[in-house]
């Protein structure tokens, strides 16, 4: 039996619904001539007791309803209000089903068509799964990658191409895509490495190179630019990147020796900037940048330049060493060579244009402080070392130069001999020689004769001054005579004494 009210099976015999508390009503089968048999009854005994006889004051006789009519009547009223109620009910509740005896009610009547529902439900849901897991063909895996990329899904296109070569390899215009979408996500090495395994063998595929810069561009890798671009030798390529490729640096000097006064410029026929090191490292962005011409030290020096281009390209470096020499003067020119002789000579020496020889005796380097040379000078008496140097107003020097002349005479009259006679001579004349000195250090050949020369010092003064006097002693007989310089000729005037 099925609850009117929430429609819940209730058990037989229950009298009220266990889930919603409704009284149930069990209505027995109608018999309509049972029903008018009970109603001819109950009329014939209500007219026997309808009324009762009652007398009032005034001996008048009344017909007054007993009590058992009364309750008949209101029996009468309260089966006309149950039937009035019952009859709305009708209209507005389900109708109670009447369960005959012995008869068996069925449970859950409706189920039948909630399993059907949930039937139709799952093949739905069954349905809608396998088309959404349904894999593509192998002929629809690029299309649908390509839909994907221009989505901006670039991890689930790499998943379909991923698919794609599961089946079969990968061709160019796959490739392609797979590297587009690494590039679009950033990830430069893989866009690199799909590019260089898809044209494997073709490096100098126009397409391939073309992709292959424009990918070192935008991850600005200059280095691999550069790389490239020198490697490949298609013309057209290079042209159209012509921006990216930097000549190296000109220098005006070639690695070499040079002197002091020489200038290296590094120039480059492009717009950009010249960096540069004096190390021997290789320039980086961080190098100096070259503005002017160099001026080197005495010394060595290593030079290394690149060029830097307006895009940032660097060229290949540029290295040059240069030894640089200080500036030197011709060296002095001697007349007269070195060695030994049995006569003497005068020690002469050309005259440099613009700069002064000057020399030493001692073994020393000469300076602008040492002895000057104006003429030739006569050959020492004993072995001496001259040094010669060549030093103009600007100061620049030449090369020392040295010779050593030894002198072997034959003589009868020794050097004491010589240099006592001038004095004794001197004196003989009139001459005072308290305050001087007569020292011979060289010799002189005039006319086949050999000379000593004996040169006056004065003593008046804390050193010994020359005073510009020199004597002549036949270095065979004695005899004397006065010297005088003939500037013109550059050589030596005999008197006798």
């Amino acid at each position: 039996m099925i609850c009117p009210k929430c429609g819940n099976e209730i058990a037989e015999g229950h009298l009220y619904c266990e889930v919603c508390g409704e009284e149930i009503q069990i209505v027995p089968d109608f018999d309509l001539q049972v029903e008018e048999s009970i109603h001819v009854t109950l009329s014939s005994v209500a007219g026997d007791v309808k009324t009762a006889p009652i007398v009032d004051a005034k001996g008048i006789t009344k017909e007054i309803p007993t009590d058992a009519v009364k309750r008949e009547i209101k029996q009468d009223d309260i089966r006309k209000e149950e039937t009035e109620r019952k009859d709305k009910k009708q209209h507005t509740r389900r109708p109670v089903r009447r369960i005959k005896q012995g008869q068996k009610t069925k449970k859950y009547p409706y189920m039948p068509y909630v399993f059907a529902g949930i039937a139709l439900v799952v093949i739905a849901a069954v349905a809608l799964l396998l088309l959404l897991n349904r894999k593509p063909k192998p002929e629809e895996w690029y299309p649908k990658a390509l839909t994907q990329y221009r989505q901006g899904e670039y991890d689930l296109a790499i998943e379909s191409l991923f698919e794609l070569q599961k089946v079969a390899p990968l061709d160019r215009e796959s490739s392609l895509l797979l590297s587009d979408c690494y590039f679009a996500k950033n990830q430069p090495d893989e866009a690199i490495g799909v590019l260089k395994s898809a044209f494997a063998g073709n490096e100098n595929d126009p397409e391939y190179l073309k992709r292959l810069l424009d990918t070192y561009i935008a991850s600005d890798d200059k280095n691999a630019i550069a790389e490239l671009l020198e490697e490949t030798d298609n013309e057209e390529i290079r042209t159209a990147y012509a921006d990216y490729i930097a000549d190296p640096p000109l220098f005006s000097l070639e690695s070499g020796t040079y002197t002091d006064d020489e200038q290296l410029s590094i120039i480059s026929e492009e717009e950009g900037t010249i960096r540069y090191t004096l190390d021997g490292s290789e320039p980086d962005e961080e190098s100096a940048v070259y503005s002017s011409p160099f001026i080197f030290d005495v010394g060595e020096h290593t030079v290394t330049a690149v060029f830097v281009n307006e895009k940032g390209m660097m060229s290949d470096p540029v290295q040059k060493t240069y030894v640089i020499e200080k500036k030197m003067l011709d060296d002095p020119v001697l007349l007269t060579e070195g060695g030994k002789y049995s006569d003497p000579k005068l020690i002469a020496l050309e005259k440099p244009e613009g700069a002064v020889i000057y020399y030493t005796d001692d073994g020393s380097d000469p300076t602008a402080e040492s002895n000057v040379y104006n003429q030739p000078i006569p050959m020492p008496i004993r072995e001496k070392t001259f040094r010669f140097i060549v030093i103009n107003a600007e100061g620049l020097t030449s090369e020392v130069v040295e010779a050593t002349y030894t002198l072997q005479m034959v003589t009868l009259v020794d050097v004491t001999m010589a240099e006592n006679a001038v004095q004794l001579c001197l004196k003989l004349g009139g001459k005072s020689v308290k305050q001087s000195e007569y020292k011979c250090s060289s010799a002189y050949r005039e006319n086949e004769k050999n000379y000593y020369l004996v040169e006056e010092y004065s003593l008046q003064t804390a050193e010994k001054v020359k005073t510009g006097r020199v004597y002549a002693v036949d270095v065979l007989t004695g005899e004397l005579y006065k010297v005088d310089m003939n500037s013109a000729e550059g050589d030596y005037k005999l008197t006798a004494f």
